[in-house]
């Protein structure tokens, strides 16, 4: 019980420190038609999934080293090591993986928010080895169901293309990069504020089986501050306890139930969220939206236990969590004033195959 609330603690202190970092922003007289040297531009960044994703190290996947048959940190039984010389499976290595999520943030100040995601994670040919580059595509929906003062926009879409990559330098060191063009709009503002070019870089350093060290960098695609900082870690205690404390989105993991067929987690976190998109108003000029807010979640997830010298777990993976959502406000690249919104709950669910 000590060691969680110290945890926790740790958690809320990384969270507060982010909403200071993220939340400055000087007000400036509204402007008409601004350029990228104004200092009156409001801080827009990338706070969506791409954000949340690429900060997080895909320890499930093909980063993990003792995943990697041959590699010292390979701690599964000798009799279940597969040798280094096994022909990779390339028709289980090249298998796409798909994605489905989908939440609602119920009514408040008369705003709901609800959303709905499909991507899809293709992998290359591994011409270099495992493990391969991956090409994704993805494809976002969120409705807002607003009061018409507000000249918010009812349907956003964002589209995703993008590229990531992991390249095991040696047994303690890894790199992840990422490249992703983003195209989110209302589908009638379809100029340059609709087009966003995002991109990342972390050097990933695992000194033994319970410590990932991460450091690197995010390109936000904004002029104002262009690249954000990354600096994390993730422990791993035990095999049934896992500790995230990756911003944007930390979180501690526990193991619940676990089968031959399914593994059962608990995790309780928080984060932050949203994302930007340009619109037109309702009396037809351009402009751009950030919507930003900040969450602490409780969720469980439902897996397949991943097989001893495989790169990654196989099957169908399930998660939903419930959550209370604060720190909820509306930026407006062209008007100096925000929209502030009431505290709500949320409802998350997702499934992967």
């Amino acid at each position: 019980m000590l060691l969680a609330s110290r945890l926790l603690s740790l958690i809320f202190f990384l969270l507060y420190f982010q909403m200071n970092l993220l939340g400055q922003k000087t007000q400036q007289p509204k402007i008409s038609e601004p350029t990228s040297a104004d200092s009156g531009y409001v801080l827009l960044l990338p706070t969506d999934q791409f954000l949340r994703n690429t900060s997080e190290l895909p320890l499930d996947g093909f980063s993990s080293p003792e995943a990697i048959p041959g590699s010292p940190f390979d701690d599964t039984d000798s009799e279940q090591k597969v040798p280094s010389e096994v022909p990779m499976d390339l028709k289980s290595l090249m298998k796409p993986q798909f994605d489905f999520a989908a939440e609602r943030e119920a009514e408040a100040s008369g705003v709901e928010l609800s959303s709905y995601d499909l991507s899809m994670k293709l992998p290359v040919y591994p011409i270099f080895g495992p493990p391969p580059p991956f090409l994704t595509t993805a494809y976002s929906y969120t409705r807002i169901n607003a009061p018409a003062a507000l000249d918010l926009p009812e349907n956003l879409h964002q589209f995703t293309l993008g590229m990531s990559w992991m390249s095991r330098l040696n047994d303690k060191w890894m790199t992840r990069t990422m490249l992703n063009g983003v195209f989110a709009s209302d589908l009638y503002n379809t100029g340059s504020m609709a087009w966003q070019f995002r991109g990342g870089f972390f050097a990933i350093y695992r000194p033994n089986v319970k410590w990932n060290i991460a450091i690197g960098a995010l390109a936000t695609g904004q002029d104002d501050i262009p690249v954000i900082p990354v600096l994390g870690a993730i422990w791993e205690p035990s095999p049934s306890l896992k500790v995230n404390l990756m911003l944007p989105n930390p979180r501690i993991t526990y193991l619940l139930i676990d089968s031959e067929r399914r593994q059962h987690w608990g995790y309780v976190g928080g984060g932050m969220s949203g994302g930007n998109w340009a619109y037109n108003r309702n009396d037809g000029s351009p402009e751009q939206l950030n919507y930003r807010e900040w969450r602490l979640v409780l969720g469980w997830e439902s897996m397949p236990p991943k097989k001893p010298g495989s790169f990654r777990s196989t099957g169908t993976k399930f998660m939903m969590e419930m959550g209370y959502v604060f720190g909820r406000k509306f930026e407006l690249e062209r008007n100096a004033t925000d929209i502030k919104i009431d505290n709500t709950l949320l409802l998350h669910s997702g499934i992967s195959f």
